[in-house]
């Protein structure tokens, strides 16, 4: 009988740490960017690129986009010269999401009504 009894207390014993261990673990993903407190709004129109934050935490950023603007439209984001994400043909009154890994600097947004030229561009700042 001691044995029966020992089966359900070492299960416990093993069982409980791995529960507890599942509990610390992080969404964080792959690169090991911490996420930002949620996702950065962008009202592309056909005149203007309008940022819900003009500053957000580096890491993970999801830009929830919404095309508002009667063209089609694509939005990158530029630090400098180099494309670091964009999300194309995003169509008139419809929305899209892209999530993009970004270090502390500055960068240009660009939304690009017709997919056309350089885009009307705002600043993010994305702090440390």
């Amino acid at each position: 009988m001691p044995i029966r009894r020992a089966v359900p207390a070492l299960a416990v014993v093993v069982i409980l740490p791995l529960l507890a261990l599942g509990a610390c673990s992080s969404d964080a993903g792959t690169t090991g960017a911490a996420s930002s407190a949620g996702p950065l709004r962008v009202t592309a129109s056909d005149s203007a690129c309008q940022l819900s934050d003009p500053t957000v935490p580096a890491g993970r950023t999801t830009l929830d986009i919404t095309n508002s603007g009667k063209e089609v439209t694509e939005v990158y984001v530029y630090a400098g010269d180099k494309v670091v994400t964009e999300k194309e043909n995003i169509g008139p009154g419809t929305s899209a999401q892209v999530a993009v890994d970004l270090a502390a600097g500055t960068y240009e947004v660009a939304c690009k009504p017709g997919m056309v030229g350089n885009g009307i561009r705002t600043e993010l700042t994305v702090r440390p």
